[in-house]
């Protein structure tokens, strides 16, 4: 929101002009779910670790945490990791969209949230 002050005589006269963004606001963890994939999230990772477990191939896991300190679980597949284990690092803040997110069904969960990306 602008506002821009006008003197009118005796008279003060304030027009607000609101600017409208095409860009879609930022989500919140906490609202994330499985209903859609157009997310936009605005997050810091706080954990970042690599998984192997024998024979499967390995996978990056990390935590990320959103302005509020809601928090969720990330699984980046193997055939994602060559592409972002460079590029993601613990303590950066980055933003992430068209998130793929599912219900949170594994056996050792490292937050609480629901699901999972």
């Amino acid at each position: 929101m602008i506002s821009f002050l006008f003197y009118d005589d005796e008279r003060i006269l304030y027009i607000y002009i609101s600017i409208m963004s095409l860009s879609r606001p930022f989500d919140l963890i906490k609202d994330l779910n499985d209903s859609k994939h157009l997310w936009k999230i605005a997050v810091r990772i706080t954990q970042i670790w690599y998984v192997q477990t024998p024979p499967k191939p390995g996978h990056l896991e990390m935590i990320l945490m959103d302005s509020k300190g809601d928090k969720i679980q990330v699984t980046i597949r193997k055939d994602e990791f060559n592409k972002w284990s460079q590029c993601l690092l613990e303590n950066n803040t980055y933003v992430m969209h068209n998130l793929n997110v599912l219900r949170n069904d594994l056996q050792y969960k490292a937050c609480d949230h629901v699901y999972i990306m």
